[in-house]
């Protein structure tokens, strides 16, 4: 008996020590888990980095051909892009090593994508840009515009509307939206000083914590201002081919894939382009006057706080005057840039418009582009001094010699600090991945591929191929999607024997048009940023713009732009890149 009480003791014994022992088990793994949850948390970017790269190995492995090899760098650079475990631009450079290695693309051939015809346009184009942001000019034409339009909300709104778009057509749109937000600021809170209206709102989260800083809102009217700035600064891109970095990735990828086809000029781009930016830019001013100025709504409490009455507008027309005021008299400064600002855009134009005979013609046989005038045009900011008081060297006055010269337009000072240097390798990356999947055949398997689509009408694939490319910007760099997307659009198109133009310019335009989450576009980051608009709204108020730009492009390509660039057939110089030339002959 007293055996089997000793068993019967010793039996839970081991199960206490067997349950010590899985407590102190589970509390190791849960300690092991922290840690490596601790660890990715911190190192999660190489983790991913050497984990992408090992996961899309074995396809590489088992399937080696040339289009294998190029996808596996394609998806490479893709999962890089996306995730951004990298820097862009370092990215951007991983076919200068893996294209020679994998036997795609030969060193020569791949490092001349990264300093080509639209590039020098990018560079030229960005300092021209700065030398008008480094004068104020941009700033005197904003107020201006916003001087002359009127002080009601309708009206303000429009002035910010026409403003933005017009400027982000030749400086960059991040630059454009971070112009216009501070006016928009400085005109809203003149407003609230003066009782009419407010520009946040403040909401406490949790009433039993008042220790908790109250969340920061916009109201409805400050949302309608950041907005508009942030929808038609991407708008205001599109219409000219400078004014964003997906419009010169098209112009990279189409003429490095078509070789025989005319380039890509300024001019029949800003035609083509120009009527869709207007009417874009129209519907938002449009959209965001119904969704938060209570307009169509006269009774509703939208429309009650959007009316500013007299008072405000007096209020808001001093800021404006007082604002333009304080830039004090259109500079030297100011007019040299303006001026070599509009000889540029004219040598654009009139390079080769086609309705007449272009000056580059008259001038030589030679191929000249459009990076000739730009590049011409910054060479120029550092000929023309930014102060004139040269012109005083012999006066009889000593006071009015001057005493040292005067720098240019432009400094190099200037053009290092704001120049993104990141954005020339991206594009450069991207026109590796178009010439390396072109060469490898991947580009032109991929388009066949897609041939089944071919029995549907081309605008059905036109709004197909436009939904595909708007859904997909949001969730990354636009010019990311471009370079990936578009050399496999363009071998669709010679399988189906579709002008390469019909799908890949409204593809360009639809990269640009990203509205409903902050990392699609540096603009609507800034208003989110500065305007405390959560990503929810930001989410709900970018989804009419994706609409009504999508069914625009829908509307307009198919016939003004077709009109603008005569494409109704498959042309000769398509079939002879799909057939006749050195590479596809390989595939």
């Amino acid at each position: 008996m007293a055996e089997n009480r000793e068993d019967e003791g010793e039996e839970p014994r081991e199960r206490v020590e067997r349950r010590e022992e899985l407590v102190n088990y589970l509390r190791k793994l849960l300690s092991c888990l922290r840690d490596t949850g601790r660890f990715l948390k911190i190192y999660w970017k190489i983790v991913f980095a050497i984990f992408w790269a090992l996961f899309l190995l074995p396809f590489l492995l088992i399937y080696d051909s040339s289009e294998v090899r190029c996808a596996y760098v394609v998806l490479l650079m893709g999962g890089y892009w996306v995730t951004d475990c990298f820097p862009m631009a370092i990215t951007s450079l991983i076919p200068v090593v893996m294209f020679p290695a994998l036997g795609i693309l030969s060193t020569a051939d791949t490092c001349a994508c990264y300093m080509n015809d639209t590039i020098m346009v990018f560079i030229g184009g960005l300092i021209l840009a700065i030398a008008i942001e480094h004068s104020n000019l941009h700033l005197r034409i904003a107020l201006g515009v916003m001087k002359t339009v009127g002080c009601s909300h309708a009206r303000l709104l429009g002035g910010l509307c026409i403003v933005t778009t017009f400027v982000s057509m030749w400086v960059s749109n991040t630059a454009a939206t971070a112009m216009m937000v501070p006016i928009i600021f400085a005109v809203l809170r003149e407003l609230e000083q003066a009782g009419v209206g407010a520009v946040f709102k403040s909401k406490i989260v949790d009433p039993e914590r008042p220790d908790i800083p109250p969340e920061i809102r916009p109201t409805k009217i400050t949302r309608a201002y950041m907005l508009a700035a942030a929808y038609c600064s991407t708008f205001g891109g599109t219409g000219t081919l400078v004014g964003t970095g997906t419009n010169l990735t098209f112009k990279g990828i189409y003429e490095s894939t078509f070789p025989e086809a005319e380039g890509i000029s300024f001019t029949d781009w800003m035609i083509a382009s120009f009527p869709q930016m207007v009417v874009n830019s129209f519907l938002t001013w449009v959209y965001v006057r119904i969704a938060y100025l209570g307009y169509l709504r006269p009774r509703s409490k939208d429309a009650e706080m959007a009316t500013i009455g007299s008072e405000g507008e007096a209020v808001t027309n001093q800021v404006i005057q007082e604002r333009y005021k304080n830039l004090g008299p259109i500079t030297f400064h100011e007019y040299g840039v303006a001026a070599l600002f509009f000889m540029c855009v004219f040598l654009w134009i009139f390079r080769k418009p086609g309705f007449i005979v272009g000056w580059s013609e008259l001038l030589t046989d030679i191929d000249l582009r459009d990076s000739v005038p730009v590049i011409f045009a910054s060479i120029l900011m550092f000929f023309i001094p930014k102060d004139p008081s040269f012109i005083y060297s012999y006066s009889q006055d000593p006071a009015k010699r001057p005493r040292r010269s005067s720098e240019g337009l432009i400094t190099w000072k200037v053009i290092e600090t704001k120049m993104p240097w990141s954005l020339m390798f991206l594009l450069g990356g991207g026109f590796a991945i178009s010439r390396g999947s072109v060469a490898s055949c991947m580009a032109k398997r991929v388009g066949e591929a897609l041939l089944p689509l071919r029995y549907l009408p081309p605008i059905v694939i036109l709004a197909l191929v436009c939904f595909f490319e708007g859904t997909l910007t949001d969730f990354t760099s636009n010019v990311g999607i471009a370079n990936i997307t578009l050399p496999v659009i363009a071998q669709m198109c010679v399988a189906m024997e579709i002008h390469p133009m019909y799908l890949m310019i409204p593809a360009t335009l639809m990269c640009s048009f990203s509205f409903r989450l902050p990392v699609g576009t540096p603009p609507n980051a800034i208003v989110t940023v500065s305007g405390h608009i959560p990503t929810n709204w930001l989410i709900a108020g970018g989804c009419v713009p994706a609409i009504y730009s999508l069914i625009v492009e829908v509307i307009f390509f198919p016939t003004w732009g077709v009109f603008v660039y005569g494409i109704k057939d498959f042309p000769d110089w398509a079939r002879y890149a799909a057939t006749g030339n050195n590479t596809n002959a390989r595939c």
